[in-house]
């Protein structure tokens, strides 16, 4: 992973989990028990040292009671609108 991307991934961290304990007020334990996401998963994702596989961001998803998009659309109201993984040149 390049470092835009790993910058991204720890930006989506941060994102989720401030969303988990606003939003659940479950500990990171609990969250991933009643979600059947490992614990060392969902640890990992929230410090974005892991790129998450996309059946374990539907079951975070639900486990906030929404849809992907739902889910997407709550991450990125967190993380600033100018970050850009590609460069303006890059296209």
């Amino acid at each position: 992973m390049d470092a835009k991307g790993k910058e991204y991934c720890k930006m989506f961290g941060k994102a989720l989990r401030s969303l988990r304990l606003e939003y659940t007020k479950k500990s990171l334990c609990m969250f991933a028990y009643e979600n059947d996401v490992p614990r060392s998963t969902l640890s990992r994702i929230e410090m974005g040292t892991n790129e998450a596989q996309l059946v374990t961001l539907k079951k975070i998803a639900e486990g906030f009671g929404w849809s992907l998009a739902e889910f997407f659309s709550e991450i990125e109201k967190r993380i600033p609108r100018n970050f850009k993984i590609f460069e303006d040149d890059h296209y």
